[in-house]
């Protein structure tokens, strides 16, 4: 289980003390109720108010999101040591903090976001980072081109755009790309068929998936969709927000990891928990070779080792030692 960054809950705390709780924690609420509703076209964030809300509503389950998938990069892309990054669809600046967690060798960061309320918030937040963040109040869906940065990252954003400007997105943001582009979203059936489109949109452009996929090939999946969670410890003005008495939250997440430098593909990718049986593990993962469900004998100790330790959306080096059904 993960907490958010020391600094951050520090300075989110801050902001909250500053607004009565009796204003904030049912206005979180509210707009939770907002969020989960069918969308009018109205925005969602309306004042200062609704952007503290917001972050201590949604900033630890995005945070949580984001985390993860940054932590698959990086652990399929070891040397990948970016030194900019470029966050669209900023809002609160989440991704920043997560990026700079992953990635100490980050020196300075761009952010767009069009939402002013968001952005203020952002800003006091950002006053807690050691480097520099320029903050760009721009429309993704306008047509703006942004510097080349080392890694891009877009979160929770695609999702909500028509397919005519997501396309446009999607091409801007890779050409701001030098390296490492990172799209994340949330982790339900409805969004993953647009998910595995950007997916091969940007194969098509000639970029080499890093993570989830372990292969370059057409995805495999039917019938089903590719997810992760990861579990975040709430923070109490989190659980205020939520009305919520569980200690954790288990953010469930799909995203898209791409590179323009070549990777080594090897291994396998972990889609659901191992089962247990006496004897033996079962132990579903994706590859090269499809979707492969292995019975892992408990004899076989190097295999069942690793089986026994493997966790939903883990990577397993090497592939060679589960067999296929």
């Amino acid at each position: 289980m993960i907490e958010l960054p020391a600094r951050l809950s520090v300075r989110l705390r801050a902001e909250l003390h500053r607004t009565p709780s009796n204003q904030w924690v049912p206005n979180a609420q509210v707009l939770s109720e907002r969020y989960r509703g069918t969308r009018d076209g109205a925005p969602l964030i309306r004042s200062a108010l609704d952007a503290l809300s917001y972050a201590a509503l949604l900033m630890p389950a995005t945070y949580a999101q984001l985390d993860g998938a940054l932590r698959a990069t990086s652990q399929r892309s070891p040397t990948f040591s970016p030194t900019t990054l470029l966050d669209l669809g900023s809002g609160p600046g989440t991704a920043v903090w997560a990026a700079m967690e992953r990635f100490s060798t980050i020196q300075s960061v761009t952010t767009v976001e069009r939402d002013i309320h968001l952005d203020v918030l952002a800003h006091r937040l950002h006053s807690a980072h050691d480097i520099p963040v320029t903050q760009l109040r721009q429309d993704l869906t306008d047509q703006h081109g942004w510097p080349v940065h080392d890694m891009v990252v877009i979160g929770h954003v695609l999702n909500e755009l028509a397919p005519a400007q997501r396309a446009d997105l999607l091409l801007r943001a890779w050409a701001a790309t030098s390296h490492t582009l990172v799209i994340v979203e949330p982790g339900t059936s409805a969004f993953f068929p647009m998910l595995t489109a950007i997916r091969q949109t940007l194969i098509d452009l000639g970029a080499h998936v890093i993570a989830p996929c372990t292969h370059n090939a057409t995805c495999p999946l039917s019938g089903d969709w590719c997810h992760f969670a990861t579990k975040i410890a709430r923070p109490d003005f989190q659980r205020l927000a939520r009305g919520a008495t569980l200690p954790y939250e288990e953010a469930k997440f799909s995203y898209i990891a791409v590179s323009r430098v070549p990777i080594a593909y090897s291994g396998a990718r972990v889609l659901h928990d191992g089962t247990t049986h006496k004897g033996y593990i079962t132990l579903e993962h994706c590859s090269a070779r499809g979707i492969v469900t292995s019975s892992v004998l408990k004899r076989q100790r190097d295999a069942y080792r690793s089986a026994r330790d493997a966790q939903w959306g883990s990577w397993l080096p090497d592939e060679t030692l589960f067999p296929t059904e």
